[in-house]
C-alpha cells in the first residue's frame, strides 16, 4: 500500500472518530469525507484508491441499501411514484437551471455548473461529467459540499418535518 493511500485511509478514519466524538450526525460519512479531503488538500498529492477497492467499497454501500428493501416495498412504493417523480424531474430542473446561472455567472464552464448542481450520486455524477468533458474535480468539490450541508442539516430539518406532521396532522 502506498503511503499515500494509507495517509487518506487514516486521515478518513481520524475524520470518522472525531465526528464520532463531536456527535455529529451520519459521523462516519461526513467525518471521513471531511478527513480524506483534508490530507488529499493539506498533501497536495493525486491520491486515487486502486479501482478495485473502489469497486469493493460501491459493492458494499449497494449491499447496504439493498438490504435494506423489505417485504411489500413496492405497494408502498407505487403510492409515492408519481408525486416523487415530480418532485425529481423538479430537482432535476432546478439544478439545471442553477447550473446554468453559475456556469455564466462564474468561471466555472456550464456543463461543469449543472453535474455540479443536479442530484445523484457523486461517482455517477463523477463519470456523467467525464464523459461530456466537465471538469471532474470541481463536480465533486460541488457534491461532496452538497453532501456535507444535507447530511448536516438533515437531522435538524427531519425534526421540522415530524413536529409539522405532528401539528398539521392534529389540526386537520
Amino acid at each position: 500500500m502506498s503511503g499515500g493511500i494509507a495517509l487518506v485511509l487514516l486521515s478518513g478514519a481520524a475524520g470518522a472518530a472525531l465526528a464520532r466524538l463531536l456527535r455529529l450526525p451520519f459521523w462516519p460519512l461526513i467525518g471521513s469525507i471531511a478527513g480524506a479531503a483534508t490530507a488529499r488538500l493539506v498533501s497536495g498529492a493525486d491520491i486515487q484508491l486502486p479501482t478495485p477497492w473502489q469497486v469493493t467499497a460501491q459493492l458494499l454501500a449497494g449491499t447496504v441499501v439493498g438490504l435494506t428493501i423489505k417485504p411489500g416495498v413496492l405497494r408502498e412504493l407505487r403510492s409515492v411514484l408519481l408525486p416523487g417523480l415530480v418532485v425529481v424531474l423538479g430537482l432535476i430542473g432546478f439544478g439545471v437551471g442553477w447550473g446554468i446561472l453559475i456556469g455564466y455567472a462564474s468561471s466555472t464552464d456550464v456543463p461543469t455548473a449543472v453535474f455540479g448542481m443536479v442530484p445523484g450520486g457523486v461517482g455517477e455524477m463523477l463519470a456523467s461529467a467525464t464523459a461530456v468533458g466537465a471538469d471532474a474535480a470541481v463536480v465533486a468539490a460541488m457534491h461532496v459540499v452538497r453532501l456535507l450541508v444535507v447530511l448536516s442539516t438533515l437531522p435538524l430539518l427531519l425534526r421540522l418535518a415530524r413536529a409539522f406532521a405532528r401539528r398539521w396532522g392534529s389540526a386537520g
